[in-house]
């Protein structure tokens, strides 16, 4: 089963792990104390124990549906019920995405590499039994393309052919030649292409144009999902549990060889923990580093996987005045009071230990972030640079440089009559996030500026971020697969959702650009490493670290192949001992 994680650029609103870590005494009794069998309650009552899984997870889902889902659980979910027209894998060795037939049997690409000509293959079915065709690629375009619709996906649909007068035309981008082929025109050649052709496919007759675009996001058809892939959505309880079950009627390539997969919402990290050990759950995502090697070492039932260096976490200042840009509805831009000056952004980044955080916190499964581009893109990420270093001193006469002093000796630096006061939004439930808050909060005063920490709901904290309501938070990204940054890094407030720090530079645009001109990716490495050089003096945001975040998985479930694509990548293949 193809991952949409390798598509999008996704907002990582899973909450990274706590460092509170249970002692090896209280994990050793609890591990010897509980017994390996799972309690019947764990499943839907007259079904098999067998064959059903559990992934515990922290939070909720944001969305049932690819044109709104934000979060990575979400995604996850989305991509066993959506198929796109390809799959992929991530080839680490050279660090490049490779495409795989799904929906589409096979393509060529025509006309000087400016179209795709996709092949559908026979037999597809959604769920309630109505065939798949290229009606369902092109209303999926279309819907991720509608501005009406305000689908976070659109900077996917802009490489596709526009019209003279700088429109695109779904229907003439993606032209229907008949039920089982779709030609997609590009206006010129791109490695992109098969990443933007390659959106989950939504289904036509569900999401036909009797429906109110502008309302589409409060549907119910973001709650009940058609699926056309292995797993179809059986039950989801708001807040408790999200089930799956095998889609009988599946042929990409079969049904899921598992009777069903759970998602059991568990905010809290320590029960996650005990119900791991005890067996309620199979698979515990973002497991922090200790536990999850104490496990391994002490529990024979547990495997422990990496996804790889492929999340990052971020302090982001807002550049802009988010009342401003909010009251004009994104029309006018006025730089933020106390963030929109590079050199104070520098100075707030030296002012905070970010090594002494990934040596405290992730140990070696973790790096300082120079910038969002991974390590594991070999040929784009750019090594000769550092990060900046740990330098309070240094900040405090940066800070004197662009007029911040303590005019009146209470502490707290001034200028113009405006204090360097701020309030760090963080989602609740995370005890890491928590901690870094902390520290920062501290590290900051000691250079004078007050940092007030609000932990607010998790659902509430991301619409807040979305909206641009904050100063600054503690917000991370899964990066794509592809080399594609538009929505994080894009000049276009309006289309880049995901430019949290609303962060906009003339030369960054260029090279966001310049990517989708190139025929040969390896062609734009020189312009992705001065991507980063820009940003390294930019500072838009404060880069903490790559997370190589740990997956601790029972034993008895098998054919995982969790990875840089994902937790539940494949998930249709894995099976039971």
């Amino acid at each position: 089963m193809h991952s949409h994680n390798d598509k999008i650029m996704r907002l990582y609103c899973r909450i990274a792990p706590p460092n509170i870590v249970l002692s090896f005494l209280i994990l050793t009794m609890l591990l010897v104390g509980c017994s390996r069998k799972k309690d019947a309650k764990s499943y839907p009552s007259g079904t098999s124990a067998g064959g059903y899984v559990v992934v515990g997870v922290e939070g909720d889902i944001d969305s049932f549906c690819p044109l709104f889902a934000e979060d990575v659980t979400a995604g996850e979910i989305n991509d066993l019920f959506y198929p796109a027209l390809t799959s992929s894998n991530f080839n680490q060795t050279i660090g490049f995405l490779e495409y795989h037939p799904l929906v589409a049997q096979s393509w060529e690409f025509e006309n000087g590499g400016k179209d795709i000509r996709f092949h559908i293959k026979q037999g597809l079915r959604w769920s309630d039994g109505v065939t798949l065709t290229a009606r369902d690629v092109q209303i999926s375009y279309e819907l991720y393309a509608d501005t009406n619709v305000a689908s976070v996906r659109q900077t996917s649909v802009e490489g596709l052919r526009k019209s003279k007068d700088g429109t695109i035309r779904i229907a003439e981008a993606v032209e229907i030649i008949n039920d089982s082929t779709v030609l997609f025109h590009f206006d010129h050649p791109y490695p992109g292409q098969l990443f933007d052709a390659g959106l989950p496919i939504l289904p036509a007759h569900a999401f036909d144009s009797t429906l109110h675009r502008e309302s589409l996001k409060e549907s119910p058809l973001n709650h009940w999902p058609l699926s056309a892939g292995p797993f179809k959505l059986k039950s989801w309880k708001a807040m408790q549990q999200i089930e799956l079950e095998a889609n009988q009627s599946s042929v990409l390539p079969y049904p899921a060889k598992l009777s069903g997969l759970i998602y059991r919402i568990i905010p809290d990290y320590h029960s996650r923990l005990m119900q791991l050990a005890s067996g309620e759950i199979d698979v515990f995502p973002y497991i922090n580093v200790e536990d999850a090697l104490q496990l391994a070492q002490n529990d024979s039932n547990i495997n422990v996987q990496s996804l790889g260096e492929r999340f990052y976490d971020a302090i982001n200042w807002n550049n802009i005045d988010s009342d401003v840009f909010k009251k004009s509805k994104g029309k006018k831009i006025v730089p933020h009071l106390l963030f929109s000056n590079s050199t104070v952004r520098r100075a707030l980044t030296m002012a905070i230990n970010r090594k002494e955080i990934v040596d405290s916190y992730l140990k070696a499964y973790g790096r300082e972030a120079i910038g969002p581009i991974s390590p594991i893109f070999r040929w784009a990420y750019n090594d000769t640079l550092k990060p900046l270093p740990f330098n309070p001193r240094e900040a405090s006469a940066l800070l004197a440089e662009e007029g911040w002093h303590d005019s009146d000796g209470d502490g707290i630096l001034d200028r113009g009559g405006h204090l360097f006061s701020f309030t760090l939004k963080i989602p609740s439930g995370s005890q890491l996030r928590s901690e870094i808050a902390t520290i920062v909060q501290n590290q900051l005063k000691a250079v004078k500026i007050n940092v007030k920490i609000e932990q607010i709901e998790r659902a509430v904290f991301w619409n807040d971020i979305m909206e641009k309501n904050f100063d600054a938070c503690i917000a991370g990204f899964t990066v794509p697969l592809q080399m594609q940054l538009d929505e994080l890094w894009g000049s276009d407030l309006e289309k880049s959702r995901f430019n949290l720090t609303s962060f906009q530079n003339e030369r960054v645009a260029k090279i966001l650009a310049k990517a989708k001109l190139v025929e040969n990716e390896k062609e734009n490495a020189d312009a992705w490493k001065e991507f980063q050089v820009i940003l390294q003096n930019e500072q838009p945001c404060t880069f903490l670290y790559w997370m190589n975040d740990l997956v601790a998985v029972n034993k008895r479930v098998k054919g995982t192949q969790i990875g840089v694509l994902g937790i539940s990548y494949q998930a249709g293949d894995w099976y039971l001992e």
